[in-house]
């Protein structure tokens, strides 16, 4: 019975994680990627992000747009190392560090570049890149 509750519950929260406002995600991450004075070279597909990533948009929404910003980016596994750690602090502060820890884990295990999803490392580049040309992971 135990475990029925918990597939329950963890279908409940992954359905309203991926509920999230389109509108007000696209507006923030349009403020993000403004505040960022990033460095060329940039992928060629345009900058989005999806919130927490069927994870729920709560008062930490802005620490995973901020975490896509640096995934759509991508570049070496010291990057990557670096804004997983960041995305774990933020959501740290801002709700739990029991929450940061588990969604680091989570992004640390989905987020390899050599998965072809929408969140991958280096999303914003051509599948299988993961990052600026000549830039090995």
């Amino acid at each position: 019975m135990i475990k029925f509750s918990f597939l329950i519950f963890f279908v409940l929260l992954i359905t309203a994680g991926c509920a999230n406002n389109r509108q007000q995600i696209d507006t923030l991450a349009d403020e993000v990627y403004s505040n960022y004075n990033l460095k060329p070279p940039l992928p060629p597909k345009l900058f989005v992000s999806d919130g927490c990533s069927c994870w729920p948009d709560s008062d930490w929404v802005e620490c995973c747009v901020k975490h896509d910003l640096f995934y759509w980016k991508g570049g070496n596994r010291e990057d990557r190392l670096e804004a997983d750690l960041m995305l774990k602090k933020c959501v740290s502060e801002k709700a739990s560090p029991v929450l940061g820890t588990i969604m680091y884990y989570g992004v640390r295990l989905g987020g390899v570049w050599w998965l072809p999803t929408t969140f991958r490392w280096g999303f914003g580049w051509e599948y299988p890149q993961s990052g600026p040309p000549n830039i090995p992971y």
